[in-house]
Protein backbone atom coordinates (compact mmCIF):
# COMPACT_ATOMS: atom_id res chain seq x y z
CA UNK A 1 0.00 0.00 0.00
CA UNK A 2 1.50 2.90 -1.40
CA UNK A 3 1.20 6.60 1.05
CA UNK A 4 0.93 9.85 -0.49
CA UNK A 5 3.61 11.79 -1.35
CA UNK A 6 4.59 14.97 0.23
CA UNK A 7 2.91 18.07 -1.03
CA UNK A 8 2.69 21.65 -1.07
CA UNK A 9 -0.32 24.26 -1.24
CA UNK A 10 -3.11 24.72 1.00
CA UNK A 11 -5.03 21.92 0.48
CA UNK A 12 -3.22 19.80 2.06
CA UNK A 13 -3.76 21.82 5.38
CA UNK A 14 -7.40 21.36 5.13
CA UNK A 15 -6.86 18.08 4.10
CA UNK A 16 -5.17 17.59 7.83
CA UNK A 17 -7.23 19.94 9.20
CA UNK A 18 -10.80 17.89 8.99
CA UNK A 19 -8.82 14.81 10.21
CA UNK A 20 -7.96 16.72 13.68
CA UNK A 21 -11.18 18.20 13.08
CA UNK A 22 -12.99 14.86 13.20
CA UNK A 23 -11.18 13.68 15.68
CA UNK A 24 -12.15 16.54 17.75
CA UNK A 25 -15.50 16.02 17.44
CA UNK A 26 -15.37 12.72 18.34
CA UNK A 27 -12.97 13.89 21.75
CA UNK A 28 -16.10 16.28 22.57
CA UNK A 29 -18.67 13.72 22.06
CA UNK A 30 -17.12 11.92 24.34
CA UNK A 31 -17.24 13.76 26.98
CA UNK A 32 -20.25 15.41 26.34
CA UNK A 33 -23.27 15.02 28.16
CA UNK A 34 -25.54 15.88 25.46
CA UNK A 35 -27.75 13.26 24.12
CA UNK A 36 -26.21 14.17 19.78
CA UNK A 37 -22.83 13.47 21.85
CA UNK A 38 -22.92 8.97 21.87
CA UNK A 39 -26.87 9.23 21.67
CA UNK A 40 -27.67 5.96 23.94
CA UNK A 41 -31.30 5.75 25.09
CA UNK A 42 -30.01 4.58 28.81
CA UNK A 43 -32.09 6.63 30.87
CA UNK A 44 -34.90 5.58 28.93
CA UNK A 45 -34.22 2.01 28.42
CA UNK A 46 -31.88 0.55 30.55
CA UNK A 47 -32.96 -2.73 30.08
CA UNK A 48 -30.62 -4.93 27.67
CA UNK A 49 -27.47 -4.73 26.03
CA UNK A 50 -26.06 -1.71 24.11
CA UNK A 51 -25.36 -2.09 20.50
CA UNK A 52 -22.20 -0.29 19.55
CA UNK A 53 -22.24 1.02 15.91
CA UNK A 54 -18.95 2.63 14.19
CA UNK A 55 -19.98 4.77 11.52
CA UNK A 56 -18.08 6.65 9.34
CA UNK A 57 -18.26 10.56 9.26
CA UNK A 58 -19.00 11.75 5.69
CA UNK A 59 -21.48 14.55 4.89
CA UNK A 60 -23.80 11.49 3.45
CA UNK A 61 -23.75 8.83 6.59
CA UNK A 62 -22.95 11.05 9.61
CA UNK A 63 -21.58 14.70 10.14
CA UNK A 64 -22.52 17.63 12.45
CA UNK A 65 -24.41 20.73 11.04
CA UNK A 66 -23.58 23.10 13.93
CA UNK A 67 -25.08 21.65 17.88
CA UNK A 68 -26.41 18.59 15.85
CA UNK A 69 -25.65 15.59 14.04
CA UNK A 70 -27.10 14.32 10.44
CA UNK A 71 -26.83 11.71 8.52
CA UNK A 72 -29.08 9.52 6.61
CA UNK A 73 -27.62 6.26 8.14
CA UNK A 74 -27.33 8.01 11.57
CA UNK A 75 -31.05 9.07 11.42
CA UNK A 76 -32.38 5.77 9.73
CA UNK A 77 -30.52 3.80 12.99
CA UNK A 78 -32.12 6.69 15.17
CA UNK A 79 -35.77 5.50 13.83
CA UNK A 80 -35.51 1.40 14.21
CA UNK A 81 -33.73 2.57 17.95
CA UNK A 82 -36.92 4.76 18.95
CA UNK A 83 -39.59 1.86 17.68
CA UNK A 84 -37.87 -1.08 19.32
CA UNK A 85 -36.62 0.20 22.23
CA UNK A 86 -32.62 -0.31 21.56
CA UNK A 87 -29.59 1.41 22.88
CA UNK A 88 -27.36 2.18 20.82
CA UNK A 89 -23.66 3.79 20.92
CA UNK A 90 -22.28 5.28 17.98
CA UNK A 91 -18.59 5.40 17.53
CA UNK A 92 -17.77 7.85 14.43
CA UNK A 93 -14.44 6.75 12.41
CA UNK A 94 -12.81 8.18 9.56
CA UNK A 95 -10.31 5.07 8.12
CA UNK A 96 -12.35 2.21 7.07
CA UNK A 97 -10.07 -0.52 8.58
CA UNK A 98 -10.22 1.02 12.01
CA UNK A 99 -13.82 -0.03 11.74
CA UNK A 100 -13.80 -3.27 9.96
CA UNK A 101 -11.05 -4.77 12.28
CA UNK A 102 -13.19 -3.68 15.50
CA UNK A 103 -15.73 -5.22 14.29
CA UNK A 104 -13.80 -8.66 13.48
CA UNK A 105 -12.23 -7.89 17.35
CA UNK A 106 -15.78 -7.69 18.47
CA UNK A 107 -15.30 -3.80 19.66
CA UNK A 108 -18.47 -3.09 17.70
CA UNK A 109 -21.84 -4.43 16.76
CA UNK A 110 -22.33 -2.93 13.56
CA UNK A 111 -20.07 -0.97 10.77
CA UNK A 112 -21.80 1.89 8.81
CA UNK A 113 -19.96 2.70 6.11
CA UNK A 114 -20.34 2.96 2.09
CA UNK A 115 -19.71 -0.74 1.71
CA UNK A 116 -21.89 -2.18 -1.18
CA UNK A 117 -23.40 -5.97 -0.50
CA UNK A 118 -20.80 -7.54 -2.89
CA UNK A 119 -19.70 -11.42 -3.52
CA UNK A 120 -16.74 -10.13 -1.04
CA UNK A 121 -18.69 -8.54 1.93
CA UNK A 122 -20.79 -10.92 2.20
CA UNK A 123 -18.02 -13.57 2.42
CA UNK A 124 -16.46 -12.05 4.99
CA UNK A 125 -19.11 -10.41 7.17
CA UNK A 126 -22.30 -10.47 7.89
CA UNK A 127 -24.17 -7.73 5.47
CA UNK A 128 -27.54 -6.50 5.88
CA UNK A 129 -30.31 -6.29 3.24
CA UNK A 130 -30.27 -3.21 1.33
CA UNK A 131 -30.45 0.39 3.13
CA UNK A 132 -31.05 1.79 0.28
CA UNK A 133 -28.84 1.78 -2.87
CA UNK A 134 -26.32 3.84 -4.66
CA UNK A 135 -23.10 2.88 -7.18
CA UNK A 136 -19.27 4.21 -7.53
CA UNK A 137 -18.12 7.42 -9.28
CA UNK A 138 -15.57 8.77 -11.23
CA UNK A 139 -14.54 11.92 -8.76
CA UNK A 140 -11.74 13.91 -11.35
CA UNK A 141 -11.12 17.50 -12.24
CA UNK A 142 -12.64 19.46 -15.34
CA UNK A 143 -11.07 20.76 -18.14
CA UNK A 144 -10.51 23.96 -17.65
CA UNK A 145 -11.07 24.82 -20.96
CA UNK A 146 -14.08 23.17 -22.11
CA UNK A 147 -15.41 22.15 -18.46
CA UNK A 148 -15.67 18.46 -19.43
CA UNK A 149 -14.12 15.57 -17.58
CA UNK A 150 -10.68 14.11 -19.57
CA UNK A 151 -11.56 10.64 -18.79
CA UNK A 152 -15.35 10.16 -19.92
CA UNK A 153 -16.27 6.58 -19.95
CA UNK A 154 -15.01 3.67 -17.59
CA UNK A 155 -13.74 2.16 -20.36
CA UNK A 156 -10.84 4.92 -20.27
CA UNK A 157 -9.76 4.32 -17.00
CA UNK A 158 -7.28 1.01 -18.70
CA UNK A 159 -3.97 2.24 -18.13
CA UNK A 160 -4.66 5.16 -15.19
CA UNK A 161 -4.27 4.95 -11.41
CA UNK A 162 -7.45 5.73 -9.20
CA UNK A 163 -7.29 6.46 -5.82
CA UNK A 164 -9.85 4.20 -3.26
CA UNK A 165 -10.43 4.55 0.13
CA UNK A 166 -8.18 1.55 1.85
CA UNK A 167 -10.02 -1.76 2.88
CA UNK A 168 -13.04 -0.80 0.56
CA UNK A 169 -14.74 -2.88 -2.11
CA UNK A 170 -13.40 -0.47 -4.95
CA UNK A 171 -10.37 -2.16 -5.15
CA UNK A 172 -12.31 -5.20 -6.40
CA UNK A 173 -14.39 -3.52 -8.72
CA UNK A 174 -11.55 -1.88 -10.44
CA UNK A 175 -9.68 -4.84 -10.61
CA UNK A 176 -12.16 -6.77 -12.28
CA UNK A 177 -12.56 -3.61 -14.53
CA UNK A 178 -9.10 -3.87 -15.64
CA UNK A 179 -9.40 -7.21 -17.09
CA UNK A 180 -12.73 -6.64 -18.74
CA UNK A 181 -10.69 -4.05 -20.32
CA UNK A 182 -7.71 -6.39 -20.74
CA UNK A 183 -5.14 -3.83 -19.03
CA UNK A 184 -4.30 -2.61 -15.90
CA UNK A 185 -6.22 -0.12 -13.53
CA UNK A 186 -3.21 1.08 -11.26
CA UNK A 187 -5.32 1.20 -7.84
CA UNK A 188 -3.93 3.75 -4.94
CA UNK A 189 -4.58 3.75 -1.05
CA UNK A 190 -3.52 5.01 1.86
CA UNK A 191 -5.03 3.95 5.31
CA UNK A 192 -4.92 7.98 6.45
CA UNK A 193 -7.83 8.93 4.26
CA UNK A 194 -11.56 8.74 3.44
CA UNK A 195 -13.64 9.22 0.88
CA UNK A 196 -14.08 13.18 1.59
CA UNK A 197 -10.54 13.25 1.64
CA UNK A 198 -10.12 11.84 -1.40
CA UNK A 199 -12.53 14.05 -2.86
CA UNK A 200 -10.77 17.00 -1.53
CA UNK A 201 -6.95 15.85 -3.06
CA UNK A 202 -8.81 15.63 -6.09
CA UNK A 203 -10.43 18.96 -6.27
CA UNK A 204 -6.39 20.35 -5.11
CA UNK A 205 -5.13 18.35 -7.80
CA UNK A 206 -2.81 16.51 -5.36
CA UNK A 207 -3.98 13.13 -6.92
CA UNK A 208 -5.33 12.59 -10.62
CA UNK A 209 -8.48 10.63 -9.53
CA UNK A 210 -10.59 8.46 -7.32
CA UNK A 211 -13.36 6.26 -6.74
CA UNK A 212 -16.18 6.58 -3.96
CA UNK A 213 -20.07 6.18 -3.51
CA UNK A 214 -21.34 8.91 -5.60
CA UNK A 215 -23.99 10.34 -3.41
CA UNK A 216 -21.01 11.56 -0.85
CA UNK A 217 -19.30 12.26 -4.23
CA UNK A 218 -21.92 14.43 -5.24
CA UNK A 219 -22.40 16.27 -2.02
CA UNK A 220 -18.70 17.64 -1.91
CA UNK A 221 -18.88 18.58 -5.79
CA UNK A 222 -21.37 20.60 -4.59
CA UNK A 223 -18.71 22.74 -2.98
CA UNK A 224 -16.50 22.36 -5.85
CA UNK A 225 -17.38 22.88 -8.85
CA UNK A 226 -14.24 21.78 -10.67
CA UNK A 227 -15.08 18.43 -9.81
CA UNK A 228 -16.81 15.97 -12.41
CA UNK A 229 -18.86 13.30 -11.03
CA UNK A 230 -20.91 12.60 -14.24
CA UNK A 231 -18.89 8.86 -14.69
CA UNK A 232 -20.32 5.95 -13.23
CA UNK A 233 -17.80 3.22 -12.51
CA UNK A 234 -20.54 0.27 -11.12
CA UNK A 235 -24.12 -0.68 -11.35
CA UNK A 236 -26.60 0.57 -8.76
CA UNK A 237 -25.90 -1.51 -5.89
CA UNK A 238 -27.08 -2.29 -2.57
CA UNK A 239 -25.50 -0.45 0.05
CA UNK A 240 -25.82 -2.51 3.60
CA UNK A 241 -24.26 -2.57 6.80
CA UNK A 242 -21.88 -5.01 8.05
CA UNK A 243 -23.10 -6.81 11.21
CA UNK A 244 -20.65 -9.12 13.46
CA UNK A 245 -23.29 -11.70 14.73
CA UNK A 246 -25.74 -13.49 12.32
CA UNK A 247 -28.71 -12.73 15.14
CA UNK A 248 -28.63 -9.33 15.05
CA UNK A 249 -28.05 -8.88 11.07
CA UNK A 250 -31.38 -11.00 11.11
CA UNK A 251 -33.05 -8.58 13.48
CA UNK A 252 -31.65 -5.63 11.27
CA UNK A 253 -33.42 -6.78 8.71
CA UNK A 254 -36.28 -7.18 9.72
CA UNK A 255 -36.45 -4.01 11.19
CA UNK A 256 -35.19 -2.23 7.96
CA UNK A 257 -37.77 -3.82 6.15
CA UNK A 258 -40.61 -2.49 8.50
CA UNK A 259 -38.67 1.33 8.09
CA UNK A 260 -38.20 0.96 4.55
CA UNK A 261 -42.11 0.96 4.28
CA UNK A 262 -42.50 4.20 5.87
CA UNK A 263 -42.68 7.67 4.80
CA UNK A 264 -40.14 8.64 7.24
CA UNK A 265 -37.71 6.80 5.18
CA UNK A 266 -39.19 8.14 2.08
CA UNK A 267 -38.63 11.52 3.05
CA UNK A 268 -34.98 10.70 4.42
CA UNK A 269 -34.02 9.29 1.03
CA UNK A 270 -34.77 11.86 -0.69
CA UNK A 271 -33.07 14.56 1.40
CA UNK A 272 -30.00 12.75 1.80
CA UNK A 273 -29.64 11.27 -1.64
CA UNK A 274 -32.41 12.25 -4.57
CA UNK A 275 -32.10 15.76 -5.15
CA UNK A 276 -28.38 16.43 -4.18
CA UNK A 277 -26.29 17.63 -7.12
CA UNK A 278 -28.92 17.75 -9.69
Amino acid sequence: MKKLKSINGRMPLLVGGLALVLALMWALGRCSSRPEGTFAFSDRHPEGDTVHVAIEMSPLLYSRQGDSIVGLDYEIIRHIAAAHNLQVSFRPFVPLHFALEGLEAGTFDVVVAALPATTATRERYHMTNSVYTGRQTLVQLRDSATGKPHIDSQEKLAGHRVWVVAKSPYADRLSNLGAELGDTIYVESSPDYSAEHLCLLTASGEIPRAVVDEATARRIAADYPQLDVSVPVSFNQFQSWAVGREELRDSFNVWLEEFRATAAYDSLVTRYISGVGD
